[in-house]
């Protein structure tokens, strides 16, 4: 810093970071609440789930902060706090996702498809070296008594989705993987969100570097003056701008929901999907 250069208040920058997402937060449990006793579709439900997830790692997020902001010392978990922004950022994106008001039923129906091809493919990639650790003579997951069906089905009915929509079968090959969470990746979601993409991938990577104990979330920690006892400016200044990040895109869930799951009405599709339409009625593709 230069002699020029007026010294930052990282305490209080910190103060007012935690201020302004205690309000975000409070928000967003209103609109919770309001939701209670609320009949929605399947598709909303969903929403709300993930929409939880999001209030839940904030309210995490707050509960780890508030004290050093009050007291101005003690253990400001920074690491901790980087983790919990990248999960809220990926909470926000999913709710964003699976909200879009713009899709349209076949559309919708892909979405959910691939989700549930990710969930059965992912769940094999975790049981399997869990039964390498269990007794042989062990009784058999009935995961795996429909595992293959239920992959075989769940791949045509991505492939009549997707045609449906119009995609090449490059593409659809590619979704069948069941490695997708996207259709058109986290980019591609975050696009169709509305949300500036430099600023996404940036706090994306960022904080991803502290789910992961990747070497940027250590290898500076003598430089950056880590404290267990009495928070350094860095960590005050990487838990206000952590509170910002995360306070904005849970800002943003709340005006997605705010809009999307008031009622059942507010889901575009919910007639579709209360009375379904041809798609449903197809019989599944091999």
């Amino acid at each position: 810093m230069s002699d020029n250069e007026p010294e930052v208040d990282t305490r209080q920058l910190l103060a007012d970071a935690f201020g302004w997402f205690t309000e975000v937060l409070e928000e967003s449990v209103l609109i919770m609440t309001a939701q209670e006793g609320i009949y929605l579709t399947g598709r909303q439900r969903r929403v709300v789930s993930v929409f939880g997830k999001t209030q839940l790692h904030s309210m995490t997020l707050q509960t780890i902060v508030e004290d050093v902001v009050r007291t101005g010392s003690g253990l400001l978990d920074h690491f901790t706090v980087g983790t919990i922004t990248r999960s809220i950022i990926d909470a926000s994106l999913m709710a964003m996702y699976l909200s879009e008001p713009s899709l349209t039923f076949p559309q919708w129906q892909l979405r959910r498809e691939i989700l549930h091809l990710h969930e059965m493919t992912n769940r094999k990639r975790f049981l399997e070296p869990q039964g390498k650790v269990i007794p042989s003579d062990g009784p058999r997951l009935p995961f795996y008594d429909t595992y293959e069906q239920a992959k075989k089905d769940s791949r045509g009915r991505i492939a009549l989705y997707g045609k449906a929509v119009g995609l090449d079968q490059d593409k659809i090959t590619k979704l069948q993987e069941g490695q997708w969470v996207f259709v058109d990746g986290g980019r591609g979601a975050a696009r169709e969100a509305g949300w500036d993409l430099n600023a996404f991938e940036f706090e994306q990577a960022y904080y991803s570097a502290y789910v992961h104990s990747h070497p940027v979330s250590f290898m500076k920690a003598d430089e950056q003056g880590i404290s267990w006892v009495h928070p350094s400016p860095f960590q005050q200044n990487f838990v206000a701008l952590a509170l910002n990040v995360a306070g904005r895109y849970l800002e943003r869930a709340n005006d997605r929901m705010r809009a999307f799951t008031a009622d059942e009405s507010c889901d575009p599709l919910a007639d579709q999907l209360r009375e379904g339409t041809w798609v449903e009625k197809e019989p599944s593709v091999p």
